[in-house]
């Protein structure tokens, strides 16, 4: 055993150093751009730090998993990972940012076939160019999805089941240009656009999904300081967007007024009215007319937030509604909605929802990953669909214990195809400190999806890790999986395996 230990670690290392798989030009192109971040961060801590608050966190992983896999694509073998964490977050006077990174390095032995480089991340940043006058925000992401066109199956992956899942690496990238100009005490001009790009590489065996970039023209003329418990605007926007592949490129246009009112701290209205003109692939009669919506909030208290809203668009009915409420070792979200969106919205960085704390820092699990609530795993379409959804999470921090449940409900009713899909997951998270500098957490996913078409699919994961504190700056932990992937045609079912050993250290 140990011979054949010892052999398996010195292919692996071949492997890496021979760079068997070469990153694609945008993954190169991304990591550089994300390494700039240690620069930058490291730069904040000593340069900026009297400008503002700002945090660098950073550390690295080496795991070596063995991994034994059977029904369809079965593989086993070791696979040996390394992953570096960056986390940047901080407000200084006129930058603000907030950027989580982490890519993984991953070779296999035996029958296992991992990507080599892939990335998960989500940024955002603000610069105030011209003071008062001129903003420039950016965002990006990076993220890995199943899109086996094949069979249908759009599971969770990771590096080690990227191939065998058919996974995908998405990226999305924005630019925000913002100017605004005080006309006088009773109106501000303000310019708000954005340009931003959705890109795809797929597995080692077949392309990604078709590229796209998108472009928002805004102008608005809201409401001055002269208007204290009332707010209006007039506002104009056009957002097209491009496509690389044979679908027809899309234009949405409209024009609204807005009127609100705050009653007091508490309680506030709003409501708009204005019409929109759309060029979008559809099966409907038409794409424009009025549009129109209501809506009201209350803020009992700092720590409490309820707001709802609803109108009608040319698909019929929209609504949406959001509530967040967070005591000393309590924090709950939870949303609803119902509107038009695709795979390309939500893509892009805006449509994640994840926790935050009372500063508004991403809430991180135990690997220091941002915790999202909602992940949709979508069809390889960029056809319109109507999204009715639920999604919420919840956090208990205890004294030793920590909880972290999350839970997305939502129906896709496809424009072209007429298609119906109909998916719920949740996931259920456990961190104990047992003492001595031990630590265990202990997760459970379930996640089912039913369509129109078949392909019904169930997938069940459990996922636990004993970890063990060596030093302030080190641990190091056993990690086991489980997932049972169950399908309509039990010719897809598969169940896999895993166990692991992992090395953390945090360094700079």
């Amino acid at each position: 055993m140990a011979t054949a230990t010892a052999t398996g670690m010195a292919m692996m290392t071949a492997k890496l150093v021979a760079g068997n798989r070469q990153p694609l030009p945008l993954e190169s192109m991304f990591s550089w751009l994300m390494c700039a971040v240690v620069f930058f961060g490291t730069a904040l801590q000593t340069e900026l730090v009297v400008a503002g608050d700002w945090v660098f966190d950073h550390s690295s992983t080496v795991k070596l998993s063995h991994v034994d896999r059977s029904g369809i694509g079965g593989y086993s073998g070791e696979i040996l990972q390394a992953s570096p964490r960056l986390h940047l977050h901080g407000e200084g006077r006129k930058l603000k940012a907030d950027i989580n990174y982490n890519p993984v390095i991953s070779v296999g032995n035996g029958d296992t076939d991992p990507k080599f480089l892939t990335h998960e991340g989500i940024g955002r940043a603000r610069l105030e160019a011209v003071e008062d006058r001129f903003f420039i925000g950016a965002d990006a992401s990076a993220r890995l999805t199943g899109n086996n066109s094949i069979d249908g199956r759009r599971a969770q992956v990771d590096a080690i089941n990227f191939n065998s899942e058919g996974g995908e690496q998405s990226y999305s990238f924005g630019l925000i240009p913002e100017y605004r100009q005080h006309l006088n005490r009773y109106a501000e001009l303000v310019s708000r656009n954005r340009i931003d790009w959705v890109t795809y590489s797929g597995n080692d065996f077949g392309e990604g999904s078709s590229d796209s970039r998108g472009r928002t023209l805004n102008l608005s003329i809201v409401s001055g300081r002269h208007f204290n418990a009332y707010n209006w605007s007039l506002n104009a926007t056009q957002r097209k967007t491009f496509y690389d592949s044979d679908r027809d490129d899309t234009t949405r246009d409209s024009v609204w007024a807005v009127l609100g009112y705050r009653f007091n701290p508490r309680w506030s209205v709003n409501g708009s009215i204005g019409y929109e003109d759309n060029d979008v692939q559809t099966d409907r009669a038409k794409t424009n007319g009025a549009i129109w919506d209501v809506g009201a909030r209350w803020t009992p208290n700092p720590r409490t937030s309820v707001g709802a809203k609803i109108g009608e668009r040319y698909f019929g009915d929209f609504y949406s509604g959001d509530i967040s409420h967070r005591t000393r070792r309590t924090q709950l979200s939870a949303g609803f909605s119902r509107d038009v969106t695709n795979r390309r919205s939500q893509q892009l960085v805006d449509s994640f929802f994840f926790l935050a704390d009372s500063n508004g820092n991403p809430v991180v699990d135990q690997n220091g990953n941002p915790i999202v609530a909602n992940i949709p795993q979508l069809q390889n379409t960029n056809e319109d669909f109507i999204n009715t959804q639920f999604r919420g999470a919840m956090t208990i921090t205890g004294r030793r214990t920590n909880v972290t449940i999350t839970g997305n409900v939502s129906n896709r009713d496809y424009e072209v195809s007429r298609e119906d899909e109909d998916s719920y997951s949740l996931t259920v998270s456990a961190r104990r400190d047992l003492g001595a500098s031990y630590n265990a957490t202990l997760t459970g996913r379930t996640e089912h999806v039913e369509r129109s078409g078949g392909d019904d699919t169930d997938t069940y994961d459990v996922r636990f890790s004993l970890s063990k504190n060596l030093s302030p700056r080190t641990s190091t932990a056993l990690e086991l999986g489980y997932r049972d992937y169950n399908a309509e045609s039990s010719i897809l079912d598969y169940t896999e395996k895993r166990i692991g050993v992992s090395f953390t250290t945090t360094w700079l």
